[in-house]
């Protein structure tokens, strides 16, 4: 934001890239899975209305950060279950893949 104006006026300045989501609700990190589109990058000024809609605002060290979202939450999609390893004797072996080809019928050579 620029010194001498009020960050309502003029915006905020980005100081890393900053993604909406598919909804275009929220604002994530740029390694982010459930980012969809562009909000702003390094440098570049977020309009005084989207900083209004989303929510944001500067924090001490000047970072921008959405004041109504939970921090670290993590996204429903991402959650993974780990299932435990096989014993060796447990595995099941692999289906054969290697296709048998028909037998084919060999030329006799012709008598001349």
């Amino acid at each position: 934001m620029l010194p001498d104006q009020p960050t309502e006026a003029v915006g905020l300045i980005a100081d890393r890239r900053l993604l909406l989501t598919a909804d275009n609700d929220h604002v994530v990190e740029e390694d982010d899975i459930s980012g969809a589109s562009l909000l702003a990058a390094v440098g570049r000024t977020i309009p005084a209305a989207e900083v209004k809609r989303l929510g944001l605002s500067a924090d001490a060290d000047g970072r921008v950060v959405q004041l109504d979202a939970e921090p670290d939450a993590p996204a429903p999609d991402a959650e993974v279950k780990e299932q435990p390893k096989p014993d060796d004797k447990e595995r099941k072996k692999p289906a054969d893949k290697a296709v048998k080809k028909p037998a084919t019928k060999r030329r006799r050579k012709r008598a001349t």
